[in-house]
């Protein structure tokens, strides 16, 4: 897989934006594999673009339903802090 481009080759695209660290046992930094990709959203309501924001909860309540039988809990608790605006969730799914 190539590498993720710089922002300065990539302004308008997808381009590294954010450092990642795991976080261990007593909140001690691990570190994340080597190679390892990841891709940030935000979720809070702080942000400039609720068009976005929204997107991302979209895209974090896919990641719920995708692993629902995989990690229950989890994807309850993903779809109970980041409701999608605009949609009734109805049986824990939006």
């Amino acid at each position: 897989m190539n590498k993720i481009p710089t922002r300065e080759k990539n302004p308008s695209g997808l381009h590294q934006r954010y450092y990642i660290q795991k976080v261990g046992d007593f909140g001690h930094p691990i570190p994340i594999d080597t190679g390892s990709e990841y891709f940030v959203l935000r979720l809070d309501e702080g942000g400039k673009d609720p068009i976005h924001i929204n997107a991302c909860r979209i895209a974090v309540n896919a990641y719920a339903n995708a692993i629902e039988h995989h990690l229950p809990d989890l994807a309850k608790d993903l779809r109970e802090r980041y409701p999608v605006e605009g949609t009734k969730q109805e049986g824990g799914k939006p």
